[in-house]
Order: structure tokens, then C-alpha cells, then sequence
């Protein structure tokens, strides 16, 4: 049964548009342009543009440049089924079925939460542990170059200390390349001690001060080895980074990784470490404390100095152990509660701590 679509002629060549009609009738087509029949073709040499809302629809033809549009899509429809394009019928059906539009976009909905809540911690752990050591080498430096700029001052240890240090870290950690622990002022950082992507460990006076006994540092210094063993420095920025690392996954280019490293060290000098990556340290830390033949306890110790002492910067000094209570209660709340946010609660470091004695 003949039955006809009316619409417009492109001719590809110039940006002229004619009226057109389609003419169908036992499986082939007859193309009129402005009242003239144009071509004619079997159904075996068209190809129909799929189905996209209300939006026109494009008929083309083998072996003749231009094409035939329409937004007829009764008729349309009908040429469709004609030539057989039942697939995108259904597709077409598809996306106006408002139980599937839901569920499509409840599935999409659930692979972005799965990408970066699973994927994008997964992909990140493989991209830090296939980064050249150059690179991270030339990283860590320029964290150095900013940090001694910028923020720490010269250590006031004496050189018999510090000697001291190394050789008991070098005792507990024999495998550790010694000669990249460093020490600093501490500066606006005050008491802290992290790693730096290279595997640098840097330990301010301050937080040497705090500590009370050796053991103690060394589960400082544990904690930290913990971090270079895992690269959470690494995975840290590159998580925060989940568009670069979504196309180094796709591409395998990993230069505008790279990129980040140079040109962001400040980014290292200021992590704040999921709860994840703390306790995962903290376990490296007391696994290292205990087959050494240390109490684990050293550990919680120094958390318990760590964060009285952030307590009290918080408020700009403790002078009593009332005074402190008070403060850390009535004033610099903010800042205190901003540096829980990223770290795990003491009560909790410190309970999983023991549990592991």
C-alpha cells in the first residue's frame, strides 16, 4: 500500500533547502524535489535516522550525497517498520517508558556512587604504585624547596641528637634509607611529623619535644612508614584528583598525574588523611612495635600528646590542665572540629590501639 512522507531536500552540496515528498509503495522509494521526481531506491539502500523525541528524522541514500528530512513521524514510523528497524522502535519505547527512564537513572545513579566510592580508591592504589621514582623523587623536592621557604625554620636539634634519632629509626627500620629522615622547626606546623611521596619522613623539634621517651618516636616514626609503605600521600591527591585519574584509567596517559605532583607540593605539606589511610598506619605502626619487642602503648601515648597538643594550638596554649578543659571547650572549636573531620577519633585510634597489645 502506497503511502507518502512529506518533507525537505538537503542536496549536501550547497545549503539549499527544497520541499521533498517520499512516495513508498512495494518496498522502494520515490524522492520528488519541488514537484520533480529526483531518485528512486529499493528499501535495501536506505538508512533512517533512529527515533530521538519529536525531533526530525533522516532518510539517506546509498551512493547519493544528500539527504531527505521530516519530522512526519507517523509515516516515518511506518518506513521504519518497513525497513526493518525494529531496534530502535524498542529503544524508542524505551525511553518513554517513565518506569525505565527511572530505573535507567537509579543505575546510572548507583555506577557514579560505586565509581567513587569503590573504583576511583581502587584505581588510585594502582596508579601510586606505577609512578616512576623520578617523578616522585622531583616531587618530594619541591615540597622540600617550599617547605624550607615557606614554612619550617632550622632545626635547633643538636647534631648528637639528631644522630641518635637516626641511629635508633635505623635499628627498628634497618631497610629504611636513613639519609631521607629530616628534621625542621616546625614553624606554624608545629608538632607533626609526615611522609612525603619519595618516602622522606620529616620530624618537626616539636613533636621531638613532646615525646617523652625514644619508643615513643619510633611509634611516631612507625606511623609514618606506615604511610610511605601504602603511598597515601599519593593516593590521597590522586583521589582528590578523580577527573585526572578517570582518564588516565581510560587512556593510560598518566603525564597530567605527574603534573599535579610538580607543580601542587603545597598539596603535600597539608594532608589530611582519611580515617582509612590513619588507622591503616596506625596498624603498620603497632604490627612494627610489637615484632620489634615495643609496647604498642607508646603509640597511644603519642596520640594522646598529638592531640592535646592541637587542642591547645587551637586555643593558642594550655597553661592548666583546667584552663585547657575550659578553653578547648569555649573557644577554637572550629578548628579543632575541622581536624577531626579527616582524622579518626582519639578514643577510637586509641582503643583499637590497645586492642592490638
Amino acid at each position: 500500500m502506497q503511502y507518502i512522507i512529506q518533507g525537505k531536500w538537503q542536496d549536501g552540496a550547497t545549503s539549499a533547502v527544497s520541499p521533498a515528498e517520499l512516495r513508498c509503495l512495494d518496498g522502494r522509494v520515490y524522492l520528488s524535489v519541488a514537484g520533480r521526481e529526483f531518485l528512486r531506491a529499493p528499501h535495501s539502500q536506505l538508512t533512517l535516522s533512529p527515533k530521538l523525541g519529536r525531533t526530525p528524522r533522516y532518510l539517506h541514500f546509498a551512493e547519493q550525497p544528500g539527504q531527505f528530512e521530516s519530522d512526519d513521524h507517523e509515516q516515518l514510523d511506518r518506513l521504519s517498520r518497513d525497513l526493518g528497524d525494529g531496534g530502535y522502535a524498542f529503544i524508542h519505547r524505551l525511553e518513554n517508558h517513565l518506569g525505565m527512564v527511572v530505573l535507567a537513572t537509579v543505575v546510572v545513579a548507583a555506577l557514579i556512587w560505586g565509581y567513587f566510592t569503590w573504583g576511583v580508591p581502587v584505581g588510585s592504589k594502582v596508579l601510586a604504585e606505577r609512578l616512576p621514582a623520578d617523578l616522585l623523587d622531583r616531587s618530594a623536592q619541591e615540597t622540600l624547596k617550599f617547605l624550607e621557604e615557606f614554612q619550617f625554620e632550622e632545626t635547633a636539634l643538636s647534631a648528637e641528637r639528631q644522630q641518635e634519632i637516626r641511629d635508633s629509626f635505623h635499628d627498628f627500620a634497618p631497610q629504611y634509607p636513613i639519609e631521607k629522615l629530616r628534621f625542621y622547626g616546625g614553624g606554624n606546623q608545629g608538632a607533626n611529623a609526615f611522609a612525603l611521596p619519595d618516602g622522606t619522613i620529616i620530624f618537626t623539634d616539636e613533636i621531638i619535644a613532646l615525646a617523652d621517651t625514644d619508643e615513643e618516636l619510633l611509634a611516631v616514626f612507625g606511623h609514618e612508614l606506615g604511610h610511605v609503605a601504602h603511598r597515601h600521600s599519593l593516593r590521597h591527591v590522586i583521589q582528590g584528583s578523580a577527573i585526572s585519574l578517570t582518564l588516565a584509567l581510560i587512556t593510560g596517559e598518566v603525564s597530567a598525574l605527574g603534573d599535579l605532583l610538580l607543580t601542587a607540593p603545597v598539596v603535600f605539606t597539608q594532608l589530611s588523611y582519611s580515617r582509612q589511610f590513619e588507622l591503616e598506619s596506625d596498624d603498620y605502626a603497632v604490627q612494627m612495635l610489637r615484632d620489634r619487642g615495643h609496647s604498642p602503648q607508646a603509640l597511644a601515648d603519642m596520640l594522646t600528646k598529638l592531640y592535646q597538643s592541637k587542642r591547645c594550638e587551637a586555643v593558642g596554649g594550655c597553661d592548666t590542665d583546667d584552663e585547657s578543659a575550659a578553653d578547648v571547650e569555649s573557644a577554637g572549636d572550629g578548628e579543632w572540629l575541622h581536624y577531626l573531620s579527616t582524622h579518626p577519633h582519639l578514643e577510637e585510634r586509641i582503643s583499637l590501639t590497645r586492642d592490638r597489645e
